[in-house]
């Protein structure tokens, strides 16, 4: 049990480098970020608004070959999100600026509603994040636990979506 344990943590950890290729400093990632969305407007999908408040935008930040986190751009659109979508890079300083600790740490970022959700979060999260509006920095679902929002699959990894920032210690949010 414990080698299949670790060979999951193991291939978890090639899935998320595979979709966060760095090649940039976190010092020149800023510019590279902003000089990428501006050279490429086509990198930047924004979806219909349907039922979700015209003031939560969900922007989310990727890189633009993960397929996972494109997965859950979708279910997020399909949810009722209105989502704008920036190809980036390097998210370093997305995610150091974020203030999003190491270990809670996954392939993509996004911020809606003055919150950071953090990887693979599952839609009711994130509506329960902006009904209740918890005094913390934002949610996360760390790593890529397969059976997520976008990360579909054969079976389900049971997954806990934690709190950091703000003035308590990182909490479980919910799990899955």
């Amino acid at each position: 049990m414990r080698h299949t344990s670790l060979r999951l943590v193991s291939l978890a950890a090639a899935l998320l480098a595979a979709c966060s290729t760095s090649s940039s400093t976190p010092a020149s990632s800023a510019a590279d970020a902003s000089a990428s969305s501006a050279a490429t407007p086509a990198a930047t999908t924004v979806a219909q608004r349907t039922t979700v408040a015209p003031d939560s935008v969900l922007v989310v930040y990727k890189t633009p070959t993960c397929g996972c986190c494109k997965g859950w751009v979708d279910r997020m659109k399909e949810a009722g999100f209105t989502v704008e979508v920036h190809d980036v890079p390097d998210l370093s300083a997305i995610k150091s600026d974020a203030g999003i600790p190491e270990e809670l740490q996954a392939c993509h970022t996004a911020r809606i509603g003055g919150y950071v959700v953090e990887g693979h979060v599952p839609a009711s999260d994130i509506r329960r994040l902006l009904a209740e509006r918890p005094a913390v920095t934002g949610i996360a679902t760390p790593g890529m636990p397969t059976g997520s929002p976008g990360m579909e699959g054969a079976y389900k990894d049971r997954y806990d979506v934690m709190t950091f920032g703000g003035s308590a210690k990182s909490s479980v949010f919910a799990s899955h």
